[in-house]
C-alpha cells in the first residue's frame, strides 16, 4: 500500500523499527524500517526499504550479479506489525530524541523518496540495503552530530554474518564459498551497521547533541515459542566432508593396490568441481564487491569442464593426462589463498583429497611409464 504524502505537526514521532530474523534465507539477518507517527493528524506509517518481488523477470540471475532492484514501501504501522506477528518475528521500536527541525527535514526527505523516480534503488547486501537506507534517511537529516560507540576493530563482513547463520550450516557454507577476500577485511563503523541488530545496538548507545539519541525502547508485539524444524539434509557440511574423505581414501587405496585409475570417480570429481567453479567464475562479473576475488576458484576450478572429455578419454586409453598437474598447481594456489581468505574446513578437507587424487594420477602415470617394456 502506498501512503499519501506525509503530513507534519509538532506531535510527529520518528522511530527506528528493528525486526527479528525470519525463516526465509533473505530474512535470516532481520530487518529495519522507520516509523513515522503524526499523532495530531492520526497518520501512523512504516517506511520499509526492503520491498522486492521474486516474480521479477530473471530474479535469481539478477540477484547473483548484484542487479536486484528493491523499493521503498509505505504501509500503516498496524499492518506492518500484524505481518511480522504472523511471521512470528519481534518488532522493536526505538523512539528518537529529535528536534522539530530534524523531524521536518526527515519528513521532507521521505516525501522526496516517495517520488516515482526515487522509489526504486539498486540493492547491495553489504553497502546499500534496507538498514543502511533507513539509517541514512535519519542521520542524513539531523542538525547536529551523532556519536556512536567505537567500531569493533576485529569485525569483518564474514564474521558478522557468521553470528547470524550459525545454525544454518549449509547456508553458512554456501555463503563462505561465494564470499571472497574482500569479505575478510576489517570494517568501519558505518559498514558494520548493515546488519539490523548492529544498528539497533548502536542507536541504543548513540549520543546526539549531548543527549541519548533514543528516548524510549519497547517491543510492539509478542513472539510465540519457536518449534524447531526437522533437519532437512541429514548431514552437516563437516559430516559430508568426512564421508567424502572416507570414500576418497578407499578409492585411493584401491588405485594404489591395482595401479589402475577409476575413471568414473575422476569424471564425477571433475564435473562437480567444474560446475562449482563456473559459478565462482560468473561471480567475477557480479556487482557485489565481496565476491569478485575468491581464492576458492583455484580449488573448484572451472577449467575442469574444459579438460574433462580429453582427460577421461586419455585415462581410459591409459595415456598420460596433463590436467592433473595443472589441477595440482591450482590446488596449491588455493591452499595458499587460505592465508588471505577464510576457507571453510569442509572445503579444505575436500581440497586435500582432490590434491591426493592428482598426486595418485601422476604416480600411476610414472609407474606405467617406467614399466613399459624395452626392445
Amino acid at each position: 500500500m502506498t501512503a499519501q504524502p506525509f503530513t507534519y505537526s509538532d506531535s510527529v514521532e520518528i522511530s527506528l523499527l528493528t525486526c527479528s530474523p525470519g525463516r526465509e534465507i533473505w530474512a535470516e539477518y532481520g530487518h529495519t524500517a522507520i516509523r513515522y507517527n503524526d499523532l495530531h493528524n492520526h497518520q501512523d506509517y512504516t517506511v520499509n526499504y526492503g520491498v522486492f518481488s521474486e516474480s521479477q523477470p530473471y530474479f535469481i540471475p539478477r540477484f547473483v550479479f548484484g542487479l536486484t532492484d528493491y523499493s521503498m514501501g509505505i504501509v500503516p504501522t498496524d499492518l506492518f506489525i500484524e505481518q511480522y506477528s504472523y511471521e512470528n518475528r519481534l518488532v522493536t521500536e526505538q523512539k528518537l530524541n529529535l528536534t522539530a527541525a530534524d523531524k521536518l527535514a526527515i519528513c521532507k526527505a521521505l516525501q522526496e523518496n516517495m517520488k516515482p523516480e526515487n522509489v526504486v534503488y539498486r540493492y547491495n547486501f553489504f553497502y546499500d540495503n534496507c538498514t543502511s537506507r533507513a539509517r541514512d534517511i535519519i542521520l542524513g537529516h539531523l542538525h547536529g552530530k551523532v556519536t556512536f560507540p567505537p567500531a569493533d576493530n576485529k569485525a569483518t563482513f564474514r564474521s558478522m554474518i557468521h553470528e547470524w547463520n550459525g545454525n544454518g550450516s549449509w547456508t553458512q557454507l554456501g555463503e563462505d564459498i561465494l564470499l571472497g577476500i574482500n569479505a575478510d577485511r576489517k570494517t568501519t563503523k558505518a559498514e558494520q551497521q548493515f546488519l539490523p541488530d548492529n544498528l539497533r545496538k548502536d542507536f541504543e548507545r548513540a549520543v546526539y547533541n549531548g543527549r541519548p539519541l533514543v528516548s524510549t525502547t519497547k517491543t510492539l508485539n509478542i513472539k510465540s515459542p519457536m518449534v524447531e524444524d526437522e533437519r532437512g539434509f541429514p548431514l552437516t557440511p563437516m559430516e559430508a566432508a568426512i564421508l567424502f574423505a572416507i570414500i576418497a581414501t578407499t578409492i585411493l587405496l584401491v588405485e594404489y593396490k591395482t595401479r589402475k585409475l577409476l575413471w568414473g570417480w575422476d569424471l564425477l570429481l571433475m564435473l562437480a568441481s567444474g560446475t562449482i567453479g563456473v559459478v565462482l567464475f560468473t561471480m567475477i562479473f557480479s556487482q557485489h564487491p565481496c565476491v569478485s576475488l575468491n581464492m576458492i576458484i583455484f580449488i573448484f576450478n572451472p577449467l575442469a569442464l574444459v579438460f574433462v572429455r580429453r582427460t577421461i578419454r586419455s585415462e581410459c586409453r591409459r595415456e598420460k593426462g596433463h590436467w592433473w598437474l595443472l589441477w595440482e598447481i591450482s590446488l596449491f594456489i588455493g591452499f595458499i589463498g587460505g592465508f588471505f581468505q577464510h576457507i571453510p574446513l569442509p572445503v579444505l578437507i575436500v581440497a586435500l583429497f582432490l590434491l591426493l587424487n592428482c598426486v595418485m594420477h601422476q604416480w600411476i602415470d610414472r609407474h606405467h611409464t617406467t614399466n613399459i617394456p624395452t626392445m
